[in-house]
């Protein structure tokens, strides 16, 4: 199974933050990836394995929905 599930771009252009699925076994690298979407001399980028913790008040109700899911993936994985 695959170690990373996603991407995280900051792009600098737009000033927001996108979190796209990836799947390194049938995908391109990431950085393809993220060039075929972003212009990579704006953006900073990262794979990871989980979702992103968010902390925010106007997004607390999602926040609260992707721990759960996770959790419950976490579980699942067990």
């Amino acid at each position: 199974m695959s170690r990373f599930r996603y991407i995280t771009v900051l792009d600098f252009e737009s000033g927001q933050v996108h979190l796209y699925d990836f799947d390194e076994m049938t995908m391109p690298d990431a950085e393809e990836v993220v060039s075929e979407l972003h212009n990579l001399d704006y953006v900073q980028y990262m794979v990871h394995e989980y979702l992103p913790k968010l902390e925010t008040k106007d997004l607390s109700f999602v926040a609260d929905v992707i721990a759960e899911n996770e959790a419950l993936w976490l579980e699942n994985e067990e």
